[in-house]
């Protein structure tokens, strides 16, 4: 399956790193080699995915041809360094190191990254976000062979970061489905499980330290359960893992920041942008660490390397940036400061209280519990420390619209599961910070934990509440993951570590086994149900209404299909339906879009489409659609989908 070629090429260029590095009589660090190539990977994904797009190449020939060459190449480097210089090609990976850490341990993280890796390649993409923008712009690209705006009802599809897109895109062109999809997240998800052990060791912690990291992060419930599913919070989470990774590094060099350091900090911190805009907020306390470290080293010689690692991010996002201030007048999207939709996300107020109010409701959607008159009592608790601040507990400038403060039941969802243990572990955690000398005086470890609290803090200020944002909390509690670590090995013996390994895997499993979209056991477990069902398993009233609107269209052997949607309607569905079993090539257009996207309906290829039917989702009642002065009659309907057809 040709899938696996970028699979190759990563496996290849571990190989030329190995050997490079015997060559040269240095050390070789297995994990710090996948951070760098992990970075290297990335860098070749989005930059190929802009040059096909330019001369509209996206295409499965084009794209294995891409990384084909790339693969080839990087084989021919490692035969000439094997040749040349006789090296073995094996492996220690650290061996000695790792004979010394608890064999269970290890097994027990392998064993649930494991289980959610199956979960994520068995499972179709199913996830609200994914059905409405993320994997709906997937298809849009690979119809139009290229990653420029196009005509939608949903806006989120053009204006969101893409980065993450881009990867499963590659994937699914590949392997013509996507079967892949999910996989991008779950590589994150071993990813940051590396990243933060190598964290944890630059703060000082020692290898049962970084095996508790890695314990920490593998054991979180929201990333359990994000990791088998097409969102982006647990890919941002690791390109920020790898920023703080290089950070660390910075922040230790004694005069001049090393170029390799330099570098992999700007490019993974312009991957962690180009995935997601929390990115700019979690990034920014790192940063300005690292700023504020740098200029009191070397004075203003540092604005060398702060150039570069500016001009390297930036250049990442270059093609996002144009993109969206062509469309929007903003590189940000309609999202950005200055634009109208501000409101949506941001918050209009900026005060102490306001501030207050976000932080407490913010860390209060991870302590839900099972026990219903528990939350009622902390919800009620909740409400009286806002009567005391003077604050609106739901107050429309800070919360955003149409939802409302409650403290909700423990969640196996990954749109609102809560980390109540790994919340607790923080608290004990900076606790131990402030009343240990010992544990104060760690290399940057005050730094660090400062840094995080920052990210938080400025989470906050910045943006609205709202019941999903746990989920967007991700990156926060990968972070935390070194400073827990380093903290607990300083002040537990290694039977009591141990145990808190033990406890974490544990208290992980029912994540593991029974995520709300994806089970793994039961009566509804993604090994039992049909592949089609999984599809609407958050939305189980769609799927009758959704697959007799597609068999209804085949039987009329239309293959161009108009799309009259809301901004937040499932799109992807009729893409998988109407592609399955198809004798013709279907297209699929937005037509009627009222926003600003809708220019680009007057040029090639979207201005001369004509559908032979219109597919309305969740627009109400109409008998009759009119399309660039077609008219189009119902011929077919079943809440919320109506089909309009042109005779």
């Amino acid at each position: 399956m040709f899938a696996c070629v970028p699979c190759g090429c990563f496996a290849v260029g571990f190989l030329v790193l190995y050997v490079q590095a015997k060559v040269h009589g240095a050390s070789f660090c297995w994990r710090s080699t996948f951070v760098a190539l992990s970075i290297f990977h990335a860098l070749f994904l989005a930059l190929s995915t802009e040059i096909l797009s330019l001369f509209n190449r996206l295409t499965p020939g084009w794209v294995l041809g891409f990384w084909g060459a790339a693969t080839l190449m990087l084989a021919l480097i490692l035969l000439v360094l094997e040749k040349r210089n006789r090296v073995r090609l094996t492996i220690g990976l650290e061996g000695r190191k790792i004979a010394r850490l608890p064999v269970l341990l290890l097994f027990g993280m392998a064993f649930i990254v494991t289980c959610v890796g199956l979960i994520a390649l068995v499972s179709p993409p199913n996830n609200w976000d994914s059905m409405t923008y993320h994997m709906s712009r997937v298809v849009h690209w690979i119809q139009n062979r290229n990653v420029a705006f196009y005509p939608t009802h949903i806006s989120r599809q053009l204006s969101q970061n893409p980065w993450a897109e881009f990867a499963i895109m590659q994937f699914q062109i590949l392997c013509e489905g996507d079967r892949f999809a999910n996989l991008v997240q779950w590589f994150s998800m071993v990813g940051s499980i590396v990243g933060v052990s190598l964290i944890a060791e630059r703060l000082g912690a020692n290898l049962r330290g970084q095996l508790l990291a890695g314990v920490v992060v593998a054991t979180i419930p929201m990333g359990i359960l994000q990791a088998s599913s097409t969102q982006n919070d647990y890919v941002v989470s690791f390109w920020l893992v790898c920023f703080v990774y290089y950070t660390t590094r910075l922040l230790k060099a004694k005069e001049k920041a090393r170029r390799a350091d330099l570098l992999g900090a700007g490019a993974s911190l312009g991957l962690a942008i180009l995935t997601k805009a929390t990115a700019y907020i979690f990034a920014f306390p790192f940063l300005v660490w690292f700023v504020f470290s740098h200029l009191r080293k070397v004075g203003w010689r540092s604005l060398k390397s702060l150039s570069t690692l500016a001009v390297i991010c930036l250049s990442i996002n270059l093609g996002h940036y144009v993109r969206n201030y062509d469309l929007y007048g903003n590189p940000l999207g309609p999202a950005g400061p200055g634009s109208s939709d501000m409101g949506r996300y941001a918050n209009e107020v900026l005060s102490i209280p306001s501030l207050i109010s976000n932080m407490c409701r913010n860390a209060s959607l991870h302590i839900g519990t099972p026990i219903k008159q528990l939350n009622a009592a902390m919800e009620r608790g909740m409400r009286s420390v806002h009567r005391l601040l003077g604050v609106d507990i739901n107050d429309p400038r800070t919360t955003f619209g149409g939802t409302g403060y409650s403290i909700r039941k423990m969640s196996n969802h990954e749109d609102e599961a809560g980390n109540i243990i790994h919340l607790a572990l923080v608290a004990a955690s900076v606790a131990i910070l402030i009343v240990s000398r010992q544990v104060r005086e760690s290399p940057h470890l005050v730094g660090y934990s400062i840094a995080v609290t920052a990210a938080f803090v400025l989470f906050c200020l910045y943006l609205k509440w709202q019941p999903w944002n746990s989920r967007l909390h991700l990156p926060l509690f990968v972070l935390w993951a070194p400073f827990i670590a380093v903290v607990s090995s300083s002040v537990l013996n290694h039977r009591a570590a141990d145990l808190l390994c033990v406890v974490l895997m544990l208290s992980a499993l029912p994540w593991v086994f029974y995520n709300n979209s994806r089970p793994l056991i039961g009566n509804t477990s993604i090994l039992k149900v049909d592949r089609i069902d999984q599809y609407f398993s958050n939305r189980p009233e769609l799927r009758d209404p959704y697959i007799e609107a597609a068999l209804f269209l085949k039987s009329q052997q239309c293959s161009h299909i108009g799309l009259h949607m809301g901004g937040d309607s499932w799109e992807y569905p009729f893409w998988v339906l109407l592609h399955e079993n198809h004798n013709r090539a279907v297209r699929f257009e937005h037509v009627n879009v009222g926003n600003k996207s809708s220019v680009k309906s007057g040029i090639r290829p979207f201005h001369g489409f004509s559908p032979c039917a219109i597919v309305s989702v969740e627009r109400g009642e109409m008998n009759e659609i009119v399309s660039k002065e077609t008219v189009y009659s119902k011929e077919w309907s079943s809440d919320p989908i109506s089909v309009f057809m042109h005779h």
